[in-house]
């Protein structure tokens, strides 16, 4: 995480929010499955496989298939992307791609479709995993919070042991900002219901838009990125 910057590691907090905030849209929405919290995903597959509940199984399998779609076409984009304008470019793009996912989402909503707008919602958390990818692999996970806790847990323990004394603060932060996102997705979910989508995507495309401005500018001066 050191070689982040400050207002990188914001962004992560920021969307780290936004995937708490769409997966209890997502398991108030369905009664109890997940949008991005996959092993949740896998262990409700699994059980409902030996309890032969039809209805779950198909569920939860779907959330399943959906995120991994996400994922895939948030790693094309990003390499896509890279090779086309330079890995400094690709968080952009798969910004982008989120985003239209996302109002793809509220477009769907707005027509009526409920199932098809939740759906485009797990696609585009899906593909947010790309956004701080590097080298092929997640530098930052955005979306699952038990490697974080751990993270947190064994720098915590480090920090008696010469390691750096608030290696741990981060990590935990990070874990917060999901289960705050959680909480207001929640709360708006269960005022408003679905119109909870709408918000979510603004927040999310303004969240995009301040990145891309930010980084242009630092490109104009000169400043790494």
């Amino acid at each position: 995480m050191h070689t982040y910057r400050r207002g990188e590691r914001f962004l992560a907090l920021c969307l780290a929010a936004v995937a708490g905030y769409a997966d209890s849209i997502g398991f108030m929405f369905y009664g109890g499955v997940f949008l991005s919290f996959m092993s949740g995903n896998t262990t409700r597959l699994a059980v409902s496989v030996v309890e032969d509940d039809t209805t779950l199984m198909w569920l939860a399998g779907r959330c399943i298939v959906l995120f991994m779609v996400g994922v895939m076409g948030g790693a094309l984009v990003h390499r896509l992307a890279t090779r086309r304008w330079g890995r400094h470019r690709a968080r952009e793009a798969v910004l982008a791609a989120v985003s239209v996912a996302f109002l793809a989402s509220s477009t769907a909503l707005l027509a009526g479709d409920e199932v098809l707008a939740v759906s485009l919602l797990s696609v585009g958390v899906g593909a947010m995993n790309s956004v701080f990818e590097r080298d092929g692999e997640v530098s930052i996970a955005l979306t699952y919070m038990t490697g974080t806790l751990v993270k947190a847990g064994q720098r915590f323990v480090d920090s008696f042991f010469g390691g750096h004394v608030t290696a741990w603060v981060y990590p935990l932060f990070m874990a917060l900002f999901l289960a705050g996102g959680a909480v207001v997705g929640a709360l708006v979910f269960f005022n408003l219901g679905l119109v909870a989508v709408y918000p979510l995507t603004a927040f999310l495309v303004a969240v995009a838009v301040v990145n891309h401005v930010v980084r242009e500018r630092r490109r104009r001066r000169g400043l790494p990125l």
